[in-house]
């Protein structure tokens, strides 16, 4: 009898172990790496986590990360969509205490996050909506994320060494969702902005071993756009915005 109910016992944990947990894990801060970006965590108050059906924790350092990861898996085809997704989870931004995605408010506003997005999210709504009067956001839920961060038309990286920058442009078309990563490889602290986009392109500090990135839609024709150091007011490059009635005017030249 004991012999059998020990065979029980065995089979019955066996099972259980086989079952995959849709609780979160514990983020490492400056030792787990964010799926998407490559970048240590360091901030755990934007971190964000995906339970898969299958296989362990994946762990990003941005909500936003975290959507655009499944444009990364398309692209190098790793064959895991939303549909292999267990659960999601992000952090609340004032307790850091991991919250399901579909119950958290999230907040857009003009403000400095890890990635440079401006999102964050909270377990209650009276606190996100205290934020975002504080800092100008917008409300939204998490599944608003997924065509709001839908696959950019164009993707660039620029590099910043010594008061230049490499390419030294950046042409875009009008109407174009454009996402640029913005890093430096020299030991000073950068803060730019687009002239012309100021209110909906300007990066967070960007320093050497922490990239930024912004993201916006050029709905602006026009070549007078710049990328501008803030902080000396040389322009560092150019942004071009082909089309619409710029390229009318070109015609016409």
């Amino acid at each position: 009898m004991l012999r059998r109910l020990g065979h029980i016992i065995a089979i019955a944990c066996l099972c259980c172990s086989c079952t995959q947990s849709d609780l979160p894990v514990d983020i490492y801060s400056e030792e787990d790496v964010c799926e998407t970006c490559r970048m240590l965590i360091t901030d755990t108050r934007f971190a964000a986590e995906i339970i898969p059906k299958e296989g362990k924790a994946l762990k990003f350092d941005d909500p936003i990360c975290l959507v655009k990861y499944f444009d990364l898996c398309r692209k190098l085809d790793l064959g895991f969509t939303r549909d292999d997704i267990l659960a999601i989870y992000v952090k609340d931004y004032y307790t850091r205490e991991w919250v399901p995605a579909a119950e958290a408010t999230i907040v857009r506003a003009n403000i400095v996050t890890v990635m440079g997005y401006g999102v964050v999210c909270f377990k209650e709504r009276k606190d996100a909506e205290d934020f975002a009067e504080k800092y100008n956001g917008t409300l939204y839920v998490f599944d608003d994320l997924w065509d709001m961060y839908k696959e950019p038309n164009v993707m660039e990286r620029i590099v910043i060494s010594h008061g230049t920058m490499k390419p030294d442009v950046v042409q875009v078309q009008n109407n174009d969702i454009v996402e640029i990563l913005a890093e430096t490889n020299d030991d000073r602290t950068y803060r730019i902005t687009v002239k012309g986009y100021e209110d909906v392109a300007t990066f967070s500090e960007i320093r050497k071993g922490h990239p930024r990135q912004i993201r916006f839609e050029a709905t602006r024709p026009g070549r007078d756009f710049a990328f501008i150091d803030m902080d000396t007011g040389e322009a560092l490059g150019k942004f071009w915005v082909e089309g619409g009635h710029f390229r009318e005017e070109q015609k016409r030249r």
